[in-house]
Formats: C-alpha cells, sequence, structure tokens
C-alpha cells in the first residue's frame, strides 16, 4: 500500500513531525521495534528507487551509453529518474539515522554517520548525490556522457543497496 501525505501549512508540518515521532518506534524488552507504518514510509521509498531503476534499463536496454546521448529526451529521462533515485536514498538515510536517535544533518555527514553500510557503499551514495547535484545545478558543464556511463553502469549496485537496507527494515 502506498500513501502520500500533502501538507498545506507549517501547523500541519508540525502537527506531522509530533505524530511521526509517536509512531516511529516503540520499546519492547529494551530494545527498539519499527512501527509497521514507519515499515510502510521504508517500502515507499524502496518501492521508488527500484522503479525509476527499473525505468533507466527499460529506456536504456543494452544500448551503450555513446548511442544513447544523442536521444536528448531519454538522457533527460534518465538523468531525472537518476536525480528522484538519489534524493530517496538521502531520505532513507536521514530516517535510518533518526530511527537509531542520531540527528540528522546535511547529505554527505548522513552518509559518513549512517552504520549500515560498508565503506564501499557509502563510496556509492556519496557519488550519486555528487552526481545529482552536477546533474541539477550543472556545476562545471557536466559531461553528460560520462554522468550517464555513471548511471548506467551503478544500477546493479544501487539495487545491491536496496536488498541491505531491505534486510536491516525486516530485522525483528
Amino acid at each position: 500500500m502506498l500513501y502520500s501525505i500533502s501538507l498545506n501549512s507549517h501547523e500541519h508540518s508540525q502537527d506531522l513531525g509530533v505524530l511521526s515521532f509517536r509512531i516511529l518506534h516503540h520499546l519492547r524488552d529494551g530494545c527498539m521495534s519499527m512501527d509497521e507504518d514507519r515499515r510502510l514510509r521504508y517500502r515507499d521509498n524502496i518501492f521508488w528507487i527500484r522503479n525509476r531503476a527499473d525505468l533507466i534499463t527499460s529506456w536504456t536496454g543494452k544500448v551503450c551509453p555513446e548511442d544513447l546521448i544523442s536521444d536528448t529526451r531519454t538522457v533527460l529521462a534518465v538523468f531525472k529518474a537518476f536525480q528522484e533515485i538519489s534524493e530517496a536514498f538521502m531520505d532513507l538515510v536521514a530516517m535510518y539515522l533518526r530511527d537509531n536517535r542520531i540527528p540528522p544533518r546535511d547529505d554527505y555527514d548522513n552518509i559518513e554517520r549512517i552504520d549500515l553500510f560498508s565503506s564501499s557503499q557509502k563510496q556509492l551514495l556519496r557519488g550519486m548525490n555528487g552526481l545529482r547535484n552536477r546533474i541539477i545545478h550543472r556545476y562545471n558543464g557536466t559531461d553528460e556522457l560520462l554522468a550517464l556511463s555513471g548511471i548506467l553502469g551503478s544500477v546493479p549496485d544501487i539495487l545491491r543497496l536496496v536488498q541491505v537496507i531491505e534486510e536491516w527494515i525486516e530485522k525483528p
């Protein structure tokens, strides 16, 4: 089941913050257990990541980046899907930190502070976040071919990161 919440005022966002704090966890025998509503929020982000990764794969097939680069529509679609994947991962990282009572900060600090991933997986997350920023803000004349190659090559690693998160949220 997927759901979304639309907030129209600052007052409602404060109410949501209080509500989410209440439903995040409950203590059982000294261990924290994740509430099913919170699991759904994780799963929603995971669904989003998997969906966008599948779209990237279906749009690009087995075509090499050099052959795709002239197809502006596909390149822009891949960049947008990758942006959404990266943002969903940064949300997952911040959620994990909060659920482990570590106050979230900026994306790069959050990646450093999460203990769920290996150093190589953290490096992938840093690279994804950096590439996302370069694509969005067009830093230093982003090399679109290099960016596209990086994205296409990272899809299997992205899906492995999802598996790590899925295993964690399913723990009792």
